[in-house]
């Protein structure tokens, strides 16, 4: 039977050290069997290119030393981890020298991982912090569920979480039955949110009721209840719903008029960076 595995790519910034520390508590609360840690040598090598002069060699033996020192350093880290999860989950390393998002896609051809988990630094990004970099593009291209933990969020046992959704496309909340397979979701609370700058909540037509009905279908499975943010901008909305400060997760929808597609869009995903202060979980 194949093992339940989280990817989590580290690059040894203050988000990643506390996405491994995050990674711990979720892993032993869903019962995850297996972490790989993924570092790429890639953002290395481009960095010394860059530090050496734009036509200068680099030297091969400070390239080595860097690999070397960052290996080591990926070794604390998978040793650490392992402490902090203890028996039952399998704790392993790899490494790549291929651009980050290759690799990523690499292992998860290779391996079938259930999710990536990654850090993401809401402060301005440095050069250390490359994972924070590449979390948009990693989200977009992503075959399997994305779950980004901001630099200064600290696990909590999910008990509420947000689903920002959308009418025009309410059959994307299929995906959040997968959840359903998993014991340790029954008790969470989904709090369903729908951002409407006309407030069509208040004097419901037949086609929105209808809406409702399916919404409470889709969502049947678990404890909800639907909740209306008049905005005009969506983020907006969200990040200022009432009960933001509540939840413990906010989970993102796949779909042209979801939320996740707008996390590829710069405005949305500076807001992602900057203002979201909880976890976000992207579905597939």
């Amino acid at each position: 039977m194949d093992m339940k595995t989280l990817l989590m790519p580290v690059d040894f910034s203050a988000a990643s050290d506390n996405a491994v520390s995050f990674a711990a508590e979720w892993c032993k609360k869903y019962h995850f069997e297996r972490i790989i840690l993924l570092h790429s040598f890639y953002t290395s090598m481009y960095e010394n290119v860059i530090m050496a002069g734009e036509f200068a060699n680099v030297d091969q033996d400070y390239l080595n030393k860097t690999r070397s020192l960052e290996k080591e350093q990926l070794d604390v880290i998978c040793k650490s981890l392992d402490e902090m999860t203890g028996d039952g989950i399998k704790v392993q390393s790899a490494v790549s020298e291929i651009s980050l998002v290759r690799g990523i896609l690499e292992i998860v051809k290779q391996e079938e991982p259930s999710m990536i988990l990654l850090g993401s630094d809401n402060t301005d990004i440095s050069n250390e912090a490359f994972v924070s970099a590449n979390v948009i593009n990693i989200a977009r291209v992503s075959p399997i569920r994305v779950l980004i933990v901001p630099v200064d969020f600290r696990y909590r046992e999910v008990r509420e979480a947000v689903v920002p959704f959308n009418f025009d496309t309410i059959q994307a909340l299929d995906k959040i039955n997968s959840l359903r397979f998993s014991p340790q979701w029954h008790d969470v609370k989904l709090l369903a949110l729908n951002v409407d700058a006309k407030q069509r909540n208040l004097n419901p037509d037949e086609d929105f009721k209808k809406g409702e009905e399916s919404l409470h279908n889709y969502l049947q499975n678990f404890d909800h209840e639907i909740y209306y943010e008049a905005n005009k901008n969506v983020i907006n909305g969200i990040l200022g719903f009432k009960k933001i400060n509540e939840v413990q997760l906010l989970i993102a929808l796949p779909g042209v008029h979801s939320f996740l597609y707008s996390l590829t869009h710069k405005s949305v995903s500076e807001a992602l960076y900057r203002r979201c202060k909880l976890p976000v979980m992207i579905l597939k």
